[in-house]
């Protein structure tokens, strides 16, 4: 019998879950959403005979194409830009910094 106050055991299902979250695309809900709407659009519009529909796997790499482009574009924007640009600014950058006096036996007078 398993006992409800053990910890979750690490293998089957629990571990499929922990898995599937560690390697998850940051792009897969927006590449999904592009998907059903162009599909929707797609595979429910007539066609004429001498036309033929994408494949299903084609159109749903298209549209992780189209979700990394979303991506990269939106770290362009004026704002995020002007985000970045100001921690930069806010940053110490260590390279500049100066600390020779540090480890310098100090001048006695």
């Amino acid at each position: 019998m398993s006992n409800p106050d053990k910890s979750p055991d690490k293998t089957g299902q629990h571990k499929k879950s922990t898995l599937a979250a560690a390697f998850q695309d940051p792009n897969l809900e927006l590449a999904r959403e592009i998907f059903i709407g162009m599909a929707q659009r797609i595979y429910s519009a007539p066609t004429a005979a001498d036309q033929k529909k994408p494949d299903p796997k084609a159109l749903a790499t298209l549209c992780f194409r189209l979700a990394e482009a979303f991506e990269a574009a939106s770290h362009e924007t004026p704002k995020v830009k002007a985000a970045l640009e100001a921690a930069s600014k806010a940053a110490v950058k260590l390279d500049e910094v100066d600390i020779s006096h540090v480890f310098k036996p100090a001048e006695k007078t």
